[in-house]
Protein backbone atom coordinates (compact mmCIF):
# COMPACT_ATOMS: atom_id res chain seq x y z
CA UNK A 1 0.00 0.00 0.00
CA UNK A 2 1.08 3.53 -0.65
CA UNK A 3 0.41 6.54 1.57
CA UNK A 4 -0.03 10.15 0.61
CA UNK A 5 2.87 12.42 1.49
CA UNK A 6 2.22 15.62 3.35
CA UNK A 7 3.02 17.68 0.28
CA UNK A 8 -0.43 19.21 0.04
CA UNK A 9 -0.99 22.68 -1.19
CA UNK A 10 -4.19 24.63 -1.14
CA UNK A 11 -4.71 27.50 -3.48
CA UNK A 12 -7.43 29.41 -5.19
CA UNK A 13 -7.86 28.69 -8.83
CA UNK A 14 -10.21 29.94 -11.48
CA UNK A 15 -8.57 28.22 -14.42
CA UNK A 16 -10.77 25.14 -14.44
CA UNK A 17 -13.53 26.38 -16.72
CA UNK A 18 -15.76 28.11 -14.22
CA UNK A 19 -15.45 31.53 -15.84
CA UNK A 20 -14.86 31.00 -19.53
CA UNK A 21 -14.64 34.24 -21.51
CA UNK A 22 -16.09 36.50 -18.85
CA UNK A 23 -15.17 39.99 -17.78
CA UNK A 24 -14.77 40.78 -14.10
CA UNK A 25 -17.66 42.92 -12.97
CA UNK A 26 -16.97 46.01 -10.88
CA UNK A 27 -17.53 45.95 -7.13
CA UNK A 28 -20.85 47.34 -5.95
CA UNK A 29 -20.57 50.72 -4.22
CA UNK A 30 -16.75 50.50 -4.50
CA UNK A 31 -16.61 48.99 -1.01
CA UNK A 32 -14.26 46.17 -1.97
CA UNK A 33 -11.26 45.88 -4.22
CA UNK A 34 -11.27 42.08 -4.37
CA UNK A 35 -11.53 40.61 -7.86
CA UNK A 36 -14.63 38.56 -8.57
CA UNK A 37 -16.56 37.20 -11.53
CA UNK A 38 -20.10 36.08 -12.03
CA UNK A 39 -20.55 32.31 -12.32
CA UNK A 40 -22.32 31.30 -15.53
CA UNK A 41 -24.43 28.58 -13.93
CA UNK A 42 -25.51 30.13 -10.65
CA UNK A 43 -25.13 33.87 -11.26
CA UNK A 44 -23.23 34.13 -7.94
CA UNK A 45 -20.14 36.27 -7.48
CA UNK A 46 -17.09 34.06 -7.01
CA UNK A 47 -13.96 35.80 -5.79
CA UNK A 48 -10.47 35.14 -7.11
CA UNK A 49 -8.81 37.47 -4.58
CA UNK A 50 -9.61 38.00 -0.93
CA UNK A 51 -8.14 39.18 2.38
CA UNK A 52 -8.57 35.87 4.25
CA UNK A 53 -8.77 32.47 2.49
CA UNK A 54 -11.43 29.84 3.13
CA UNK A 55 -10.28 27.57 5.94
CA UNK A 56 -11.36 24.25 7.32
CA UNK A 57 -12.16 23.65 10.98
CA UNK A 58 -8.94 22.69 12.74
CA UNK A 59 -6.72 24.28 10.10
CA UNK A 60 -4.56 22.84 7.38
CA UNK A 61 -2.61 20.55 9.70
CA UNK A 62 -5.80 18.70 10.66
CA UNK A 63 -6.77 18.46 6.98
CA UNK A 64 -3.28 17.16 6.07
CA UNK A 65 -3.44 14.54 8.81
CA UNK A 66 -6.83 13.34 7.61
CA UNK A 67 -5.67 13.16 3.99
CA UNK A 68 -2.49 11.29 4.90
CA UNK A 69 -4.78 8.33 5.61
CA UNK A 70 -5.77 8.04 1.94
CA UNK A 71 -4.58 4.68 0.68
CA UNK A 72 -4.35 2.74 -2.53
CA UNK A 73 -3.22 -0.77 -3.35
CA UNK A 74 -1.35 -0.19 -6.59
CA UNK A 75 -0.32 2.41 -9.11
CA UNK A 76 -0.54 1.56 -12.82
CA UNK A 77 2.71 1.84 -14.77
CA UNK A 78 3.53 5.39 -15.86
CA UNK A 79 0.56 6.88 -13.96
CA UNK A 80 1.14 10.25 -12.35
CA UNK A 81 1.36 10.27 -8.56
CA UNK A 82 -0.02 13.81 -8.38
CA UNK A 83 -3.67 14.36 -7.48
CA UNK A 84 -5.84 17.49 -7.51
CA UNK A 85 -9.43 18.28 -6.49
CA UNK A 86 -11.37 21.53 -6.66
CA UNK A 87 -14.53 22.82 -4.99
CA UNK A 88 -16.49 25.97 -4.23
CA UNK A 89 -16.60 27.15 -0.61
CA UNK A 90 -19.75 29.29 -0.52
CA UNK A 91 -20.52 32.19 1.83
CA UNK A 92 -22.30 29.85 4.24
CA UNK A 93 -19.27 27.51 4.41
CA UNK A 94 -20.92 24.78 2.34
CA UNK A 95 -19.00 22.92 -0.34
CA UNK A 96 -20.43 22.48 -3.82
CA UNK A 97 -19.29 22.16 -7.42
CA UNK A 98 -16.64 19.68 -6.30
CA UNK A 99 -14.67 17.78 -8.89
CA UNK A 100 -11.57 15.68 -9.37
CA UNK A 101 -9.18 17.65 -11.55
CA UNK A 102 -6.30 15.17 -11.72
CA UNK A 103 -6.33 11.50 -10.74
CA UNK A 104 -4.79 8.99 -13.16
CA UNK A 105 -5.06 6.16 -10.65
CA UNK A 106 -8.72 6.49 -9.72
CA UNK A 107 -10.50 6.78 -6.37
CA UNK A 108 -7.77 8.91 -4.70
CA UNK A 109 -9.40 12.18 -5.78
CA UNK A 110 -12.79 10.92 -4.61
CA UNK A 111 -11.30 10.09 -1.21
CA UNK A 112 -9.74 13.57 -1.02
CA UNK A 113 -13.11 15.20 -1.77
CA UNK A 114 -14.86 13.04 0.82
CA UNK A 115 -12.33 14.12 3.46
CA UNK A 116 -12.58 17.82 2.49
CA UNK A 117 -16.38 17.65 2.67
CA UNK A 118 -16.22 16.05 6.13
CA UNK A 119 -14.80 19.28 7.57
CA UNK A 120 -16.72 22.40 8.47
CA UNK A 121 -15.44 25.30 6.34
CA UNK A 122 -15.25 29.01 7.08
CA UNK A 123 -15.67 31.07 3.90
CA UNK A 124 -13.06 33.49 2.60
CA UNK A 125 -13.39 37.16 3.52
CA UNK A 126 -12.89 40.34 1.56
CA UNK A 127 -13.06 43.63 3.47
CA UNK A 128 -14.73 41.74 6.32
CA UNK A 129 -17.47 40.34 4.06
CA UNK A 130 -17.89 36.58 3.53
CA UNK A 131 -17.26 35.64 -0.10
CA UNK A 132 -17.44 32.47 -2.23
CA UNK A 133 -14.15 31.11 -3.60
CA UNK A 134 -12.93 28.14 -5.61
CA UNK A 135 -10.45 26.13 -3.53
CA UNK A 136 -8.09 23.53 -4.93
CA UNK A 137 -6.23 20.85 -2.99
CA UNK A 138 -3.31 18.98 -4.50
CA UNK A 139 -1.09 16.21 -3.22
CA UNK A 140 1.47 13.69 -4.36
CA UNK A 141 1.95 10.04 -3.46
CA UNK A 142 5.28 9.04 -2.00
CA UNK A 143 6.44 5.76 -3.52
CA UNK A 144 8.40 3.89 -0.87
Amino acid sequence: MFRLMLTFSMFLSTVFGYFNDQEAFPPTNNQTDCTHKKDLLTGKAIYSSYDEPATNEGGLIKLYRAMSGVRMDSIPNHASTKFMVSFLVDIDGSISRERVVKDEVGKVGEQMLKIAKSFKWTPARCQGKKVATITTLSTQICLQ
